[in-house]
């Protein structure tokens, strides 16, 4: 992508996709396991990554987030690795449409060095089932939703 600002499928103006990935890394969270992080301050309501199309599919895969009926994404480049929380700093957009592309974006403000967090719990279905959630957030709900 040579242009500086595109229009995504979130539906928001945001730079050329390879200036919005370059900041994400994966690290070793206090959440869980690896997480992503982000390098640079990332701004409220941004999008800050776009989802590749490639990743989504129509059955549920391991390590797998569902983001609309029969449809679910598995991303080992970075969406693997974000980490629930009970109060996350950003979202995963989930499809409305054909046209729509799966994104992440920021809830409020993210400072540089700060770990990627969503609220799962949004986005899994009535077949999941409720595991301990470890987010350690002031609000914890103690679970969260997942697919087995």
């Amino acid at each position: 992508m040579d242009s500086l600002d595109q229009k995504l499928g979130c539906g928001i103006l945001v730079q050329s996709l390879e200036d919005k990935m370059n900041h994400l890394v994966k690290k070793p969270s206090r959440i869980h396991g690896t997480g992503i992080f982000t390098e640079r301050q990332i701004s409220d309501r941004e999008t800050f990554y776009e989802i590749p199309l490639s990743k989504v599919f129509n059955k549920p895969l391991p390590r797998c987030a569902r983001i609309a009926t029969n449809l679910w994404v598995s991303d080992e480049e970075v969406l693997n690795y974000v980490n629930h929380s009970c109060n996350p700093n950003s979202e995963l957009s989930t499809l409305i449409d054909a046209s729509s592309t799966p994104c992440l974006f920021s809830l409020r403000p993210i400072l540089a060095g700060e770990e990627i967090t969503v609220d799962y719990n949004r986005t899994e279905g009535p077949d999941a089932i409720r595991i301990k959630c470890e987010c350690q957030s002031e609000n914890c709900r103690g679970y969260l939703l997942r697919r087995e």
